[in-house]
C-alpha cells in the first residue's frame, strides 16, 4: 500500500493555487467578523470611519475623521461621543484610554473627562492585563489604569510586552537593555536579568538564547535547564494525549524530551524520541528503539522500530518482523510481515505468501484483536482499517465489505471502495471509456467494464483522497451501510455525503444532487471545496484573460469564488487573479 508520486508536480500546484483561495476568503471574512456595527437602521457619518480591527467595548467604538485625520469614539447609533480631537485611537479598557493630543498623553474615560496628563515621548495603549507601555527620558517602563506607574522607565525598549494572559499562568515582559535582553513581571520585577542575546516565552516557560546555545527559565526567575543546549522550533502538541505538549531538546548529536514546564523527561542521549503515549516515548540508539518512561527505559534498546500507535498495543518491528505489545510493555505477538495500527479494536496484519518459482510475493491479510487473536483469517487480497464498524476487503481482484463477525455485507463487485463515513461509502469501478478496446473482457456492470487497475492504484489511499478521485480511470457512486445504492457508479468524482447533500462531476464540472439523486444544482462549477459547513460550501469557476473555462490547477488564472446554499444560493463572491508562479494575487470582493 504505497503512494505514487508520479504527479507530485500536479499537487504542489493544487496545493498552491488552495492556499492562495484560503488566504483570499480569510480576508473577505475578516471584515464580517472583527468589524464594527451599528445597530440596524444607523450608519455613520459620510466623514468618519471604522478600522477594519475595530470592536465595541464599553458600548463605545473607535473612530477616524477621515478629512482631519483625527481620531475619537462612536456609539451603536453612530454618534460620537468621545470628539474627533486625538491624535492616536481612542480604544478603551476597563473604561479608560490613553490618548494623544497635540504634544500631551492623557488618561480618558469614557465620559471623555481627563484623568491624569503625562509628559512621556511615545505610549501605547492599555492590553488586556492593564497595562500601557511608556518611554520618558528615552527610556520604557509601565504605568496601570488608574494612571499610577508600576514599572519605572528603565528599558531601552520593550521587545514583548504585556498581552493576553493564559489561564494559571504568569506574564511577562520582554525588554532589552545595553544590548541583552531580560524579562520583567507585572508587578515590575526584573525576573531574569538582560544577559541573553534573546529571550522567547511559551506555555509555562522562558527561552533563553546566548551564542546559539538555549536554556530555560520559569516566570519565578528560576533557571529550569542551563544554557547548553541547541535551539528548537517549538512544542508539539497531541489532543490525544492530558499532557500533551512536550519539546525535544538537543544537546550536540544527542536529543532528549522536556515537558511543557521545562523539566527534563527524557534525557539526552538517544538519536531520536517521539511520543507514542501519555508521559512514553519511543526512542533510538545506533538504529535500535526501546521505551522511555517515567525516568527510565521500560524495555531495553532492543525494536527495529516503535510506531506512534493511536489505539490498543503499541505497533513494533523486531527481527524484521512486525508485531505488539501490550499495555505492560511485554512482547504480545512478533509474526507478521505486515502489520497496521488498531482501529475500532482490530488490527490489519499481513504475511507473504510465496507465488511462483520465481520467489515473487503476494501478502494475505487479516486482522487480530488487541489480545493477539485471528478473528479474521488472513486470506483477503487487500484489507482497510474498520471504520464504523465496517472494513472494506479485496479477494478475487474484487472489492466488497464485511463486519467484525467476516459477514459479507457488501458484494465483492466493485474495483474500489472507500471507508464508510456516517453510514455511506464511494464505490468505483474502472471507466468503460478508458479500457484498451483490445480486451476480450465482455462482462459489464453498471454499464463499467470489469477491468484491472494499474499497479500504480492504491485503493484506500486514492478511494480516500477527493483530489486522487477527480484525476483517475474510475467512475464514482455511493452506497450506504446495508449495500444499497445511493447513487449509481457513473459520476467522474463523487462527494462524501454532506448534510443530506453530495457533490457529482462529469464532463469536468461540478453540480450537486440529493441523497435520492436528485439534481439540486446543476453541473457548473470548475471545482468545489466540500463539505458543506452550517449549509454552506465553497464552488469556483476557472478562466484565463480571456474568459475561457480553463484548468483550477493552472499556473495563472482568474477564480470567481463563491460561497452557496444548497439551493444554490449566493451568500458571497470573491474574484481574484492568481499567479502561482510569481505568488502575485490581485483581489476584488463583493459580499452580500
Amino acid at each position: 500500500m504505497s503512494l505514487s508520486f508520479t504527479h507530485f508536480s500536479f499537487f504542489n500546484q493544487v496545493i498552491k493555487s488552495c492556499l492562495a483561495i484560503a488566504l483570499l476568503i480569510s480576508l473577505s471574512q475578516a471584515h464580517a467578523k472583527f468589524g464594527c456595527e451599528l445597530n440596524q437602521g444607523y450608519e455613520l457619518p459620510e466623514d468618519i470611519g471604522f478600522n477594519w480591527l475595530c470592536s465595541f467595548s464599553n458600548e463605545l467604538a473607535p473612530a477616524q475623521k477621515l478629512s482631519t485625520e483625527k481620531y475619537g469614539a462612536v456609539n451603536r447609533q453612530g454618534i460620537a461621543v468621545i470628539p474627533f480631537e486625538y491624535d492616536s485611537p481612542v480604544e478603551f479598557l476597563q473604561s479608560r484610554v490613553l490618548v494623544k493630543k497635540a504634544d500631551k498623553w492623557m488618561l480618558i474615560n469614557t465620559a471623555n473627562h481627563k484623568i491624569a496628563e503625562f509628559n512621556f515621548q511615545e505610549a501605547q495603549n492599555f492590553t488586556p492585563v492593564g497595562l500601557a507601555q511608556f518611554q520618558q527620558d528615552d527610556k520604557w517602563g509601565y504605568i496601570n489604569t488608574k494612571g499610577d506607574v508600576v514599572i519605572q522607565p528603565q528599558f531601552d525598549s520593550i521587545v514583548y510586552g504585556f498581552g493576553y494572559p493564559r489561564l494559571n499562568e504568569n506574564v511577562s515582559a520582554i525588554f532589552e537593555l545595553d544590548g541583552k535582553q531580560g524579562a520583567v513581571n507585572q508587578a515590575g520585577k526584573i525576573i531574569v536579568p538582560a544577559q541573553f542575546d534573546e529571550i522567547h516565552q511559551e506555555n509555562d516557560i522562558l527561552f533563553v538564547f546566548n551564542d546559539d546555545k538555549m536554556g530555560i527559565y520559569d516566570y519565578q526567575g528560576n533557571m529550569i535547564q542551563p544554557v547548553e543546549f541547541e535551539p528548537d522550533s517549538g512544542f508539539y502538541s497531541d489532543e490525544r494525549w492530558t499532557d500533551e505538549n512536550w519539546l525535544a531538546l538537543y544537546k550536540g548529536d544527542k536529543v532528549g524530551a522536556i515537558d511543557k514546564r521545562g523539566n527534563l523527561v527524557v534525557p539526552t542521549q538517544f538519536d531520536s524520541v517521539d511520543i507514542i503515549s501519555e508521559n512514553t516515548f519511543a526512542v533510538s540508539k545506533d538504529g535500535k528503539y526501546g521505551i522511555y518512561g517515567v525516568n527510565n527505559l521500560i524495555t531495553p534498546l532492543k525494536f527495529d522500530y516503535i510506531a506512534d500507535s493511536l489505539e490498543g498495543p503499541t505497533r513494533i518491528k523486531l527481527d524484521g518482523k512486525w508485531g505488539y505489545l501490550d499495555r505492560s510493555d511485554s512482547l504480545m505477538m512478533v509474526d507478521y510481515n505486515e502489520a497496521y495500527d488498531f482501529s475500532e479494536g482490530l488490527a490489519m496484519v499481513g504475511n507473504h505468501k510465496q507465488q511462483s518459482s520465481q520467489e515473487s510475493k503476494s501478502t494475505l491479510w487479516g486482522y487480530i484483536n488487541t489480545i493477539g487473536e485471528e478473528v479474521i483469517p488472513l486470506h483477503y487480497e487487500e484489507v482497510s482499517s474498520f471504520n464504523e464498524g465496517l472494513a472494506a476487503v479485496k479477494s478475487n481482484d474484487k472489492w466488497g465489505v464485511i463486519d467484525f463477525q467476516e459477514n459479507q455485507v457488501i458484494p465483492f463487485e466493485y474495483d474500489a471502495i472507500s471507508s464508510f463515513k456516517y453510514g455511506y461509502a464511494i464505490v468505483a469501478r474502472v471507466n468503460t471509456n478508458l479500457v484498451d478496446s483490445s480486451s476480450d473482457t465482455d462482462e459489464m456492470i453498471d454499464g463499467v467494464a470489469e477491468y484491472s487497475l494499474s499497479e500504480e492504484w492504491d485503493d484506500e489511499l486514492y478511494m480516500d483522497s477527493f483530489t486522487s478521485r477527480d484525476n483517475s480511470e474510475m467512475k464514482f457512486g455511493i452506497i450506504d451501510r446495508q449495500g444499497s445504492i445511493v447513487l449509481p457508479v457513473k459520476y467522474d468524482n463523487v462527494t462524501q455525503v454532506s448534510e443530506g447533500v453530495i457533490g457529482v462531476k462529469n464532463d469536468d464540472k461540478w453540480g450537486f444532487v440529493s441523497q435520492q439523486g436528485e439534481s439540486v444544482i446543476s453541473y457548473q462549477f470548475d471545482q468545489i471545496f466540500p463539505p458543506f459547513k452550517n449549509g454552506i460550501i465553497q464552488a469556483d469557476y476557472c478562466y484565463d484573460d480571456n474568459e475561457n473555462t480553463t484548468s483550477c490547477q493552472a499556473d495563472e488564472l482568474n477564480i470567481h469564488t463563491l460561497h452557496i446554499d444548497k439551493q444554490g444560493n449566493i451568500i458571497n463572491e470573491l474574484f481574484s487573479s492568481v499567479g502561482v508562479a510569481e505568488e502575485v494575487i490581485e483581489v476584488e470582493e463583493t459580499i452580500d
